[in-house]
């Protein structure tokens, strides 16, 4: 994955550049360049959960109700539930703000290590994608025991995707962004 926090810098319009120059104003320009770096981040990263996980445990869902497989369609909700959950949690979640003079100075190391933070989430939804193909490549074939037991892996996975995004939480709790 591309590191956002470079391409932010490079894409600086005029007005960005005068801003860097401007005493005082410089570190303002940095940090807020970072918290947009970490806000695209996020953005990626639920749209990555969004396609991979959501997209396919919705297909699922139709192959069972095509298959009439109706008790594991409430497994199924459940999951595509806290699917959703997990990707409205990560679009939406605090990205460590602070003006330009705030009570409470959030550093750039502290704001770059909740960037490595959100990058270390994506290793963690893309293994969740493969989980749902692999339960979709058993739904296709009609296995659907099969399925029930990678939904509750799937399940597992997200519910440790939520304790690591609680992690996040505090440690912007920490930072002292709420």
């Amino acid at each position: 994955m591309t590191d956002l926090r470079n391409k932010v810098e490079e894409d600086r319009g005029l007005l960005k550049r005068i801003q860097m120059g401007i005493p005082g104003f410089r570190g303002y320009r940095q940090k807020e360049d970072l918290r947009i770096a970490d806000s695209l981040l996020r953005m990626q990263i639920a749209d990555l959960l969004k396609s991979d996980v959501l997209g396919t445990l919705e297909l699922i869902r139709e192959r069972a109700g095509n298959a009439m497989e109706l008790d594991l369609m409430n497994d199924i909700a459940t999951v595509v539930s806290a699917a959703k959950t997990a990707e409205t949690r990560v679009r939406h979640a605090e990205q460590g703000y602070s003006g330009i003079s705030p009570a409470y100075r959030v550093t750039d190391e502290q704001l770059n290590t909740l960037y490595e933070f959100d990058v270390s989430l994506v290793d963690g939804i893309r293994a969740l994608g493969e989980l749902c193909r692999t339960a979709l490549g058993s739904a296709d074939a009609g296995d659907f025991g099969l399925v029930k037991a990678d939904l509750r892996d799937i399940r597992a996975g997200l519910a440790e995707l939520s304790t690591l995004f609680e992690k996040r939480i505090e440690t912007m709790a920490e930072l002292g962004a709420f």
